[in-house]
């Protein structure tokens, strides 16, 4: 690490770098039903992790009135699994943990050469990076439920908080970013099947509204191709209908469909504080400095991808991240603070 401050306390900066490799964690390890048990207690694995952490805070402005300061912080982390578990005896070697198993198809594992937390199901299936349609007009889905959709851990997170000083007056506000990460969301697989949402009541390529029937000029053309008989490729021209639950849900849409980017930019805190005059504390012989504060948390999410839920709202903690089911709205929350100094 690394820590300086120059140009008389005006900008400063603090920046960490770590690499950390855990060994003999304690895992469930799957033995052979035979034994009258499904698994056994272990002490085996190793997961590494490597970051950096940064903190860097100047002052732009300042003199006997005003002040401005702005401080920065930035971290990331990679981690990965090195190694799960070999047998000794036989020299059979585990290279998936499944950390938990999810409504909807999906499972959160730890998995030999990947990240700790990767999202594992079924996705689509590829020509080219185009997605197969079959001839019924729907995608074709992988054949197996083991396929990386997408990993809990963020590429990095980044907060910035301005804080203005002018007299007695103080105003602060603080800006929270999070750039990558995955999350399914159970609600929109099952809400898009159930025709919940918006997205599956809209205007199709005909004019016409999707969920009218196909005789009525309804229904929708997913994008893809179709593989013709002598094994060349086509565009994908077969209209299905709009108006059952199948068409945008889970009966023929892989898990892949419901994993959304947890990326969000987040309004977290302003807050706006009036400190008492020292002209008036002196007068006081017990109390030398008060102040009040009106304070705003989680006040806006100004941009995210997951649709019609907050990305934070994960259904699950510790271990069991990057799944999303029935949460609710998030809450604004305001609170008075009333600071004495004695």
């Amino acid at each position: 690490g690394l820590e300086m401050t120059m140009l008389h306390n005006r900008l400063s900066f603090d920046f960490a770098y770590y690499s950390t490799t855990t060994n003999d964690q304690i895992m469930p390890v799957a033995v052979s039903t035979t034994t009258g048990y499904s698994s056994q207690m272990l002490n085996a694995g190793t997961v590494q992790n490597k970051g950096i952490e940064l903190s860097l805070t100047g002052t732009p402005v300042m003199n006997n009135k005003f002040r401005w300061d702005i401080t920065l912080n930035y971290s990331r982390n990679r981690n990965e699994v090195i190694e799960l578990y070999v047998d000794p005896e036989t020299g059979q070697e585990v290279k998936n943990l499944q950390l938990a198993s999810l409504q909807g198809g999906v499972t959160i594992n730890a998995r030999k050469g990947e990240p700790y937390g990767v999202i594992q199901g079924t996705d689509y299936t590829y020509h080219d990076g185009q997605i197969i349609i079959a001839a019924n007009g729907y995608p074709i889905k992988s054949a197996t439920s083991d396929k990386i959709l997408g990993n809990v851990n963020p590429d990095y997170n980044l907060g910035l908080n301005n804080s203005f000083t002018y007299k007695d007056f103080g105003f602060s506000f603080l800006l929270d970013y999070q750039k990558g990460g995955s999350i399914f969301s159970l609600d929109q697989h099952y809400g898009m099947g159930t025709g919940l949402y918006e997205e599956t009541a809209y205007t199709n390529d005909l004019g016409n509204p999707v969920r009218n029937t196909l005789e009525d000029g309804g229904g929708y053309i997913i994008e893809g191709v179709v593989e013709q008989a002598d094994g060349s490729f086509a565009t994908n021209t077969t209209r299905v209908a709009g108006n059952k639950y199948h068409a945008f849900g889970w009966k023929h849409n892989p898990n892949k469909s419901f994993v959304y980017d947890a990326t969000y930019l987040k309004l977290r805190e302003v807050a706006l504080t009036y400190s008492m005059p020292r002209s008036i504390m002196e007068k006081t012989s017990f109390i030398h400095g008060a102040s009040f504060s009106l304070v705003g948390g989680n006040l806006w999410i100004i941009s995210k991808e997951l649709p019609h839920a907050d990305p934070e709202a994960s259904q699950g903690a510790g271990n069991i991240q990057g799944w999303q089911s029935g949460v609710m709205p998030s809450l604004r929350t305001i609170g008075f603070n009333v600071k004495l100094q004695f």
